[in-house]
């Protein structure tokens, strides 16, 4: 087996890789995405990309020779490397280690690093270098449910489910938690087919529970969402797995029934007011809008808005 590389054997090697550098500074390197490189000696020619306020990013799984540096090198290097940051002005150091690297997190930890969140396969540690308290924002707080309100307005029936291994196996309206960079209505369409079997189709956003220090969140916040949906299919094939009931119910049964949840309750009463009344009266509508950000969009639910209103035009 070869033995760890020392630190200034691993700056050689990185050298070699990157080619000659300054002796002291960064300096910014155009077309590199943001790239900081040139460290001075001692820094471990940590890389690092500049963000918008003012702090680093440094992703370990973008050097080299990292399965035979050791620990302790690691940590001189990285020590080098915030004194560096600090001269320049940073506020802060955002350090990003690959799972298999994990035995870098004990070293940055006792140079007063924390961790900020955890993906599968990635830890990510941040070190402050501003003045005052860490201003950093914290990392995703809640979990998204979201469940599908199927009705049917020429039978007045509602899909209802009741969960498997429940202690208390009551009515409910089918669904589950949202995927990353999927829609709510997408979430519910898509959960209450894997649930039931039922084909649907997004109509509008019917209401959002809060709840903080949720024990089914890990105790964190849980925004739980319902949309109402309109079928496409009526033939009930539900999972054994999730799934101990599944039936069509009338929806004036439901809003009535006690073997249910309140939340399902509520809004079994606001789906029937909608029906006699008119759903616009209940609805949340949805359209998508330009985001500030250059290229991407966001989804806005809110109740209709006029056409007039929309564009303006003949309002005074």
């Amino acid at each position: 087996m070869r033995p760890p590389l020392s630190l200034g054997r691993w700056q050689a090697v990185l050298s070699r890789t990157y080619g000659p550098r300054p002796s002291a500074g960064y300096r910014w390197v155009s077309g590199a995405q943001g790239y900081v490189r040139n460290p001075p000696v001692g820094a471990c020619d940590l890389q690092g990309e500049l963000d918008r306020f003012g702090g680093i990013s440094v992703r370990l799984a973008r050097l080299d020779a990292l399965d035979r540096l050791d620990a302790a090198a690691f940590q001189k290097g990285l020590q080098a490397a915030v004194q560096q940051r600090q001269s320049e002005g940073r506020t802060a150091v955002w350090l990003h280690i690959p799972i298999l690297q994990s035995r870098f997190i004990a070293p940055a930890a006792s140079l007063g690093f924390y961790f900020h969140h955890a993906e599968s396969d990635s830890s990510t540690l941040t070190l402050w270098l501003g003045e005052g308290p860490s201003r950093l924002p914290g990392y995703a707080s809640h979990q998204v449910g979201v469940a599908g309100a199927v009705f049917d307005e020429s039978t007045r029936k509602i899909l209802v489910v009741q969960d498997r291994n429940k202690l208390k196996n009551m009515w409910k309206f089918p669904g589950g938690l949202s995927e990353p960079e999927e829609d709510i209505g997408d979430t519910a369409v898509r959960e209450v087919f894997e649930e039931t079997g039922i084909k649907s189709e997004f109509r509008s956003l019917l209401s959002i529970r809060q709840q903080h220090t949720n024990p089914g969140a890990f105790g964190k916040s849980d925004m739980y969402i319902i949309c109402r949906l309109k079928p496409y299919s009526f033939t009930i094939n539900f999972c054994q797995h999730e799934c101990l009931r599944c039936e069509w119910m009338d929806l004036n049964d439901l809003a009535k029934t006690e073997n249910t949840t309140p939340i399902t309750s509520r809004v079994a009463r606001l789906l029937l007011y909608g029906y006699r009344e008119g759903f616009d009266k209940i609805d949340l509508t949805v359209e998508e809008l330009p985001a500030v950000h250059t290229g991407l969009f966001y989804k806005l639910y809110h109740k209709e808005l006029p056409e007039n209103y929309k564009t303006m035009k003949g309002i005074d």
